[in-house]
């Protein structure tokens, strides 16, 4: 089994492990009065969603490493490429800066600054960029704030 192979096992293990905990604490929060859900809602969408996705990290790399054995080859996989990449820094770094920038000039700003950046990033054009990040800041400003009642954070603009 290759590093990588073995890396990724343990990683999807320890996600899944992580979001386990994460939702048997969530499942113990009391619901606010006057909220439209439960305090617990997103720690226990957040669980679910690493249990699901480190399940499926762990089969892949143990699948990986199956094919691998019954089949050795050298050199790296297809389309394998080795981490981190300039595009994975890159997005690291945006969202470090959106976390900061949030709280300051507010969610409706960052998020669409953020989201035009990615969608340049991804190689999208400016029209198309600027479209999505208009039309992806204002559903998740609508979804948030009257759908689930959850205040978003307000800045100067």
């Amino acid at each position: 089994m290759r590093i990588g192979h073995t890396a990724d096992l343990v990683i999807g293990l320890a996600f899944a492990g992580l979001g386990s905990a994460i939702f048997m604490v969530a499942s113990g929060f009391r619901t606010f009065p006057g909220m439209a859900v439960s305090s617990g809602l997103f720690p226990k969408i957040t669980g679910t969603g690493m249990i699901v996705f480190g399940i499926v990290m762990a089969l892949a790399a143990a699948r990986a490493a199956r094919r691998q054995t019954l089949a050795p080859h050298s050199g790296q996989d297809a389309g394998e490429q080795a981490l981190p990449t300039r595009y994975a820094m890159t997005v690291v770094v945006a969202l470090l800066v959106l976390i900061f920038a949030m709280p300051i000039i507010g969610f409706l700003a960052s998020g669409f600054v953020f989201s035009a950046f990615l969608v340049r990033l991804g190689g999208g054009r400016w029209p198309g960029a600027l479209a999505f990040a208009l039309l992806a800041t204002i559903a998740v400003y609508i979804v948030f704030t009257y759908g689930l009642r959850v205040p978003l954070p307000r800045g100067p603009f």
